[in-house]
């Protein structure tokens, strides 16, 4: 009787601490027709891009991101994190062009997951103690710009010195989700 208490507690403890789905707020991408570039010189522009902006606490890295299952293929993407924010950019070959695409995602803080898992009052708690304020949405806008613009920055830069079309004002615009929904 004891071990299947064991048991249960212990299947308690990882529901508890095991990391919630994050939440998109915003992605992008396009598809740059005849052009041709290295992803790992475009990811090493792009991070001395993003770390030029002074931003503390910024961590960059190559990360390969599984394209189906654990056991699947990966591909490479250039993962930047910044406080709860995750911020995936991939570039990849696709016919005679290069896709590039970025995706931003919110992640709970233990607290938040650790409230949020108790039962009937849980997201309520989340709600009270996290609540959405006006720094929050600022913030997550501030990195979400910045990101932006460093991909753009490094598109335009490696276009000029190509030759390549510049992209259009809609090809540069992000699409944005409800950022703070919960």
């Amino acid at each position: 009787m004891t071990i299947f208490f064991a048991i249960l507690i212990i299947i308690a403890i990882i529901s508890f601490l095991k990391k919630g789905i994050p939440t998109l707020n915003a992605n992008w991408n396009t598809l740059l027709d005849n052009f041709e570039y290295s992803t790992q010189d475009f990811y090493k522009l792009l991070a001395t891009e993003l770390e030029s902006h002074g931003i503390k606490n910024i961590k960059i890295e190559e990360k390969y991101i599984s394209i189906s299952n654990a056991l699947g293929v990966k591909r490479l993407y250039l993962r930047v994190q910044w406080k709860n924010y995750t911020y995936d950019c991939c570039m990849a070959p696709f016919g005679k062009g290069t896709f590039i695409s970025w995706w931003l995602f919110t992640e709970k803080t233990g607290t938040e997951l650790l409230l949020s898992k108790i039962p009937f009052v849980g997201n309520y708690l989340v709600k009270a103690f996290f609540p959405v304020t006006y720094y929050s949405m600022d913030t997550a806008s501030m990195f979400r710009t910045y990101a932006q613009a460093s991909v753009l920055k490094v598109i335009d830069d490696i276009r000029e010195n190509k030759g390549v079309r510049a992209l259009s004002e809609a090809d540069r615009k992000p699409i944005l989700n409800d950022i703070f929904k919960r």
